[in-house]
């Protein structure tokens, strides 16, 4: 009984304003920016990690670095980085399996 007046009231604002208010549209999209900056700062910061592991062949870290930055473009839907950072991440990985192989 409680968990079907619980959804009776929530569901009672969307049934009283059919069509979402203006502010209410600005808040989603404030929050798909916000979490779009933040992913692409998470991405910044990967990558100078990524070059820090080249520099010290560590292939196996700038696989990994680079396939999470990867993600993170892919989530922030940034078209124009998503082709390089896929480029990248199977180039670190082609030479991580290469130089495990002569190990």
């Amino acid at each position: 009984m409680k968990k079907l007046l619980m959804i009776f009231l929530l569901a009672t604002p969307l049934l009283s304003n059919g069509q979402p208010s203006y502010a209410e549209d600005r808040i989603v999209q404030f929050k798909q920016l916000n979490e779009k900056v933040e992913n692409l700062e998470s991405a910044l910061r990967l990558q100078i990690l990524v070059n820090e592991a080249v520099d010290k062949e560590n292939y196996d870290l700038a696989c990994k670095a680079q396939s999470k930055i990867y993600t993170l473009v892919k989530q922030a839907n940034v078209r124009d980085m998503l082709h390089k950072a896929h480029d990248q991440k199977n180039a670190y990985c082609a030479v991580k399996k290469y130089s495990s192989l002569n190990k």
